[in-house]
């Protein structure tokens, strides 16, 4: 679930929650959903009372020289690498950056080129306005929801709702309809990145949608038909090299998603569920080697910009599997000289569906096709769109079962003297940090 190197502490009673799963005992997990449901399981309990969906914490602004910007260094536009350090607040001291560059005053042609390349893959704009005497930093021509977002922490929550099913149990065991179920609001870096694609594929978007879905519909969201797969390093190796920066990079652009995986061992090839694979992180494109992320699905990990370095450093070649995929939209065309030109390709198949319509259970009840789960078919549409479920299950057995919500926000915030975007200031209060109750019979 996006954390796999995070370690928790068990013996605190912070407001938090995160992953206690070293890549040793991962390795020995056989079943491809095992470790998502078992962590999540986990990270439900460890989840305290905290006062807001979203905090920022306290950082300080430091260089941070090595960051480089070849799109901006192609356009001539000089830059200064900075890093917003939040030190001991992070979970992990690799969690403790989050990456930005100021530009300084810019010329009305130097801040157009820039809003292209550097957003100009999402149909969601950024509302900044260019003003002679303003300075401007890279998140400036980001999309509004990464300008919100970043540098935030997310503080997941937990809901008491009644008279929803639950599974535990073997085949033969009858299923329980109405139990009182507690279910966990929390983002984590696909249910982000999704978000992201969505707003890239449709036009002014102006709401965040928090959500977190288990690995195997994640994984059939972002290889299903709206995407590409552009290269990945199971078919390449040298992708993942440190010294590849030009091979690694030649084939990506801005927006384009990479998916990193691992094979769960001792697990047979199913091609139809690919039930032996594992997906551990999402990230999105913004430069050569340069990223987005939600870093991890604990409450003290940043929505952020990271390196290559920094992607590394916490998912390791030598152990994840690699890939890249595009929005099939965003692929560029052929012109008639064979040439390629960066064109978005005219609408053809429907635009990229919410994280409701994609993550919700009435689209994991289609994909699951096991009878136990049927009784999900009898929920309101209402409801199925407000949840996920995430089974522990060995040898048809499930062991435990959990509820994740599915959540939009209100509007984001646009300065009215700047355009700058923020989360809107319900995403900081107490009052709207919970999945409201749900009917009191959530049943058609």
């Amino acid at each position: 679930m996006c954390c796999s190197r995070q370690q928790a502490d068990d013996k605190t009673n912070k407001a938090t929650f995160q992953l206690a799963i070293s890549y040793r005992e991962k390795a020995m997990l056989k079943a491809s959903w095992l470790f998502y449901a078992a962590a999540l399981l986990r990270l439900a309990a460890l989840v305290a009372p905290a006062n807001a969906l979203f905090i920022q914490p306290p950082s300080t602004t430091i260089p941070y020289t090595s960051l480089k910007l070849p799109a901006a260094d192609r356009l001539g536009i000089p830059y200064r690498g900075i890093a917003y350090d939040a030190g001991k607040a992070a979970s992990l001291p690799g969690f403790a950056l989050s990456l930005n560059a100021e530009f300084g005053r810019l010329s009305p042609g130097q801040f157009k080129a820039l809003r292209k390349a550097y957003s100009g893959w999402s149909q969601t704009r950024p509302q900044v306005i260019w003003k002679a005497d303003e300075s401007y930093t890279l998140l400036d021509f980001l999309p509004p929801l990464l300008q919100a977002a970043n540098g935030l922490y997310f503080q997941s929550s937990r809901s008491q709702q009644v008279n929803l099913p639950s599974f535990i149990g073997g085949p033969n065991d009858a299923i329980q309809q109405r139990t009182n179920q507690e279910v966990l609001l929390a983002c984590n870096c696909w249910g982000f990145a999704w978000e992201v694609l969505y707003q890239a594929d449709n036009f002014d978007t102006k709401q965040m949608t928090v959500s977190t879905a288990d690995p195997t519909s994640a994984w059939r969201a972002f290889t299903g038909r709206g995407f590409d797969l552009i290269q990945s390093s199971k078919s390449n190796p040298t992708l993942l090299s440190k010294d590849q920066q030009l091979v690694r990079n030649r084939k990506l652009q801005a927006g384009d998603v990479l998916l990193i995986w691992h094979t769960i061992p001792n697990r047979p090839t199913n091609s139809a569920d690919n039930n032996n694979l594992y997906l551990d992180h999402v990230a999105v494109v913004l430069d050569k080697d340069l990223y987005y992320e939600k870093s991890g699905s604990g409450d003290n990990t940043p929505f952020r910009i990271p390196t290559w370095e920094g992607l590394t450093t916490n998912w390791p070649t030598s152990i994840f599997e690699w890939e890249w995929r595009r929005l099939r939209r965003n692929n560029v065309l052929a012109s008639t000289r064979g040439t390629l030109r960066p064109v978005r390709q005219k609408p053809t198949s429907p635009v990229l569906n919410s994280a409701s319509d994609v993550f919700g259970l009435d689209q994991q009840l289609t994909a699951i096709q096991n009878r136990r789960f049927f009784v999900l078919d009898q929920l309101r549409p209402t409801v199925t769109k407000l949840l996920s479920l995430t089974t522990d299950s060995t040898d048809d057995v499930v062991e435990g079962n959990i509820y994740t919500g599915i959540w939009v926000l209100e509007e984001l915030v646009l300065d009215a003297k700047t355009g700058r975007a923020s989360l809107p200031p319900s995403a900081f209060t107490s009052e709207y940090m919970r999945l409201p109750p749900l009917p009191q019979n959530p049943y058609l």
